[in-house]
């Protein structure tokens, strides 16, 4: 966020420094420095991106520049500048006001190294020279000892008010942007107004600070130009200057986070914007802290803000296509309202999970970059027209919904070196279909009884090994099955309805993210069950799952029965079988 007075660009960090105080001991004529007190001006920018770094060091040049800005009065220095303090340098005149004030001073050799960060100890030392009142205080810190250059610099600050009692002070560890403020705010009496921070339109949102942070009333104390009255006691502001970013309006993603910026370059919040909700501090949430953090930290890996919408929404379907895996669990109960955010944390947590973790894994990846995305379970239908139950995602862009399926295009590469391009499809584009569930739910059929000699048979063929998945079901197969559209068809288990049989069973995986299939059919003759297997031979699709499959589907014959299995790991043992018991 930019300003007229002070911009992040030009004064990189506006904080403060100084020497330690042996190094830069106030000379006695020097005229006494006074720092305004009288006006609220932001004395603190931001960066063009917003964000604020509240952990960021300062340096001895930005500390002379803040410093120099609140100072009411003026000294005439025209002393020669330090061998390493360019006369054009955007610090050099307040470097002159500093040292004129016997605020800081240089070293031995001649440099005032501007570049050098400054230390806690060192930025009160510069504060402590300040015309104030001397107060005592019992209390020290353990690690600023008596014998310490800076013992009366930190004593007096304590003494002030300045800083807080504690066990330590840290006096060498160079101080924050975030420190720094709310060290100032207490030397100019300044303090902000909570109320009218909370509840007025315009309020600066800074993208790496939340409304949680220590510092953040502070922060905003010193980056907010603003009138106040202080008649009932406590600082209350009555007007302030409304904030505004360099950035342009749209999506933005900083720190992994999603901003969106309005047409008055004003960061949104406390709205939705499709069906992505922002809140108070302007993040995208959803409703989850969990998923929150971890869609940041994977967006952040591999999205940078300088991206168009397009290379970061390619950017999240790779991270998706390449570090997810597949997992055969069970089907999510989509009727839930809550299933996608609950499988896209999973998934997010453990990279494992099956075409409903995917999609909805991916859905939550795209509206982290600024996507109106949802997560569809519907029927996937393979090149074959095999169809299963299958979940993706879907992204209306300018008016036209879009498929997008990282699962299917992973793991066919992976399992099958099979190369499908399922990015940012149309419906019926792609190579693989979608199809979005109903309305409303038929009416079951009427059972039909399996046949008992074919289930007995189906038992001897898993023999001593037993489907080890999540379990089988048995289900009769019969002619016609599935033309009253209430019930899965011949199809689905023979890739084709154009055979007549007399009996048939199949029995499959209770999930479709376990690829497990084996069906039986006695025929009327022999000769029609040959020909049925040398038709079924081309015809069964071993990729039905949609999510999964197998490497082929076994068919053979025997007398008038016909056995179909597919199974990567027990197939032959299973035909076997057959061709011993049938």
């Amino acid at each position: 966020m930019m300003k007229k007075r002070m911009t992040a660009g030009a004064l990189a960090a506006l904080m403060a420094a100084t020497l330690p105080i042996s190094a830069c001991a106030a000379q006695n004529s020097a005229p006494q420095p006074q720092l305004n007190t009288a006006e609220h001006m932001q004395y603190m920018n931001g960066y063009t991106d917003g964000t604020f770094r509240p952990d960021a060091s300062i340096t001895r040049a930005e500390a002379s520049k803040l410093l120099a800005s609140l100072l009411v009065n003026k000294v005439k220095n025209e002393d020669h500048l330090f061998n390493d303090v360019s006369v054009s340098a955007w610090y050099a005149d307040a470097v002159r006001q500093m040292t004129g004030f016997g605020l800081v001073n240089g070293y031995t050799d001649g440099t005032f190294k501007p570049n050098a960060k400054i230390t806690r100890a060192e930025f009160v030392a510069i504060l402590s020279r300040f015309p104030h009142t001397d107060i005592g205080t019992d209390k020290s810190f353990a690690d600023v000892p008596k014998t310490s250059w800076a013992y009366n610099a930190v004593q007096t600050a304590l003494a002030q008010g300045w800083i807080s009692a504690g066990t330590n002070f840290r006096p060498n560890a160079p101080i924050t942007r975030a420190e720094t403020v709310t060290i100032l705010n207490r030397v100019l009496g300044r303090q902000a107004d909570e109320f009218t921070i909370n509840t007025s339109e315009g309020i600066r949102i800074m993208p790496d600070v939340p409304n949680t942070h220590w510092a953040y009333w502070d922060m905003l104390e010193a980056t907010t130009d603003h009138k106040f009255d202080k008649s009932s006691g406590s600082e209350q502001w009555t007007s302030f200057d409304k904030e505004t970013t360099d950035l342009t309006p749209g999506w933005h993603n900083i720190g992994g986070k999603l901003f969106h910026v309005n047409e008055d370059k004003q960061f949104d919040h406390d709205k939705f914007i499709g069906s992505l909700e922002l809140d108070h501090n302007g993040y995208y949430i959803t409703g989850s802290t969990e998923l929150d953090a971890l869609l940041a930290s994977a967006v952040k890996s591999v999205v940078k803000d300088s991206m168009t919408q397009q290379q970061k929404l390619r950017a999240v379907y790779d991270y998706a296509k390449n570090t997810f895996g597949y997992l055969g669990i069970g089907a999510a109960d989509t009727s839930k309202s809550d299933w996608a955010l609950t499988s896209a944390t999973d998934m997010l947590k453990t990279h494992k999970g099956n075409c409903y973790s995917w999609a909805a894994g991916f859905t939550y990846l795209a509206r982290q970059v600024g996507f109106d995305a949802q997560a569809i379970p519907g029927t996937g239908v393979s090149p074959k027209g095999s169809e299963s139950v299958h979940a993706w995602t879907e992204i209306t862009i300018d008016g036209t919904a879009y498929t997008f399926d990282p699962q299917i295009e992973s793991v066919y590469k992976k399992r099958y070196n099979e190369n499908y391009d399922l990015f940012m499809k149309k419906y019926g584009e792609a190579v693989w279909g979608y199809k979005k569930p109903e309305v409303s739910e038929p009416e079951q059929p009427e059972t039909v009884k399996v046949d008992k000699q074919l289930s007995a048979l189906v038992s001897k063929i898993y023999g001593a090994h037993p489907f080890g998945g999540m379990g089988v079901a048995e289900e009769a197969l019969y002619n016609g099955m599935g033309e009253d559209g209430m019930s899965r068809g011949l199809f689905w288990y023979l890739g084709t309805d154009d055979i007549k049989f007399e009996a048939g069973v199949a029995s499959e995986s209770m999930i479709t993210s376990q690829a497990h299939s084996i069906v039986v059919l006695r025929f009327a003759d022999e000769k029609q069950a040959a020909d049925a297997a040398a038709k079924l031979k081309t015809t069964v699709d071993p990729r039905k799952w949609i999510c999964v499959g197998v490497d082929e589907a076994k068919v053979v014959s025997k007398g008038k029965l016909v056995c179909v299995v597919m199974d990567d790991e027990n197939g032959d043992y299973y035909i076997n079988n057959f061709k011993a018991n049938a």
